[in-house]
Parts: C-alpha cells; structure tokens; sequence
C-alpha cells in the first residue's frame, strides 16, 4: 500500500456532507440551469478576449441548498491569461475615474 494505510480516514475526514448530499424536495435542477446560464455568458466573454477553453473554462454547478454555483477550472496557462485580463480591466478603471 506503499504507506497509504490512513488514506481512507484522511479522506473521511475532509468530507464536508454540506457539499455532496441531495436534500429531499431541492430543485437542484433549475439552480443548476441558473448557473449553466452564467457559465455560458462567462465562456463566451472568456472566448472573446482570447482565453481558449481547453486553458480556462465556466462550469455549471449548484451548492447544497440547490443555489446557483459557477466554478473556474484551467491550467496555468489559462489561470495567467485571467489574471492579465484582470490587471488590465483595472488600469482601465482607474484610468476611468
């Protein structure tokens, strides 16, 4: 097992029943629609300025009350290109004001 004899225990120990347990009578669907809507508004906007999907991506998903939830998942690549992105929206803000 190659010393992995707790890896069981460690992982019970970081499970958080909050973040994966379906409650009864949780429209998990129509908030997951929610949020697929604003991934699809965030790729396109990532895709205008250049960002390519396979590098960072929007993905749908909702939380334990069923609520709306957009998660960012990328390479590095992807994770640098946003953070350029970022910078510059913000020389351009404060050039704004």
């Amino acid at each position: 097992m190659h010393g992995d004899d707790d890896f069981g225990a460690e992982l019970a120990a970081d499970l958080d029943p909050d973040t994966w347990v379906w409650l009864p009578d949780v429209d998990y669907a129509a908030g997951w629609r929610a949020a697929r809507r604003m991934a699809n508004e965030l790729n396109s906007l990532l895709a205008a300025c250049g960002v390519d999907r396979t590098q960072l991506r929007a993905i749908a998903d909702t939380d334990a009350c069923g609520g709306p939830v957009v998660r960012l998942e990328g390479a590095a690549e992807g994770w640098l290109r946003l953070e350029e992105l970022l910078c510059l929206a913000t020389h351009v803000r404060r050039g704004s004001t």
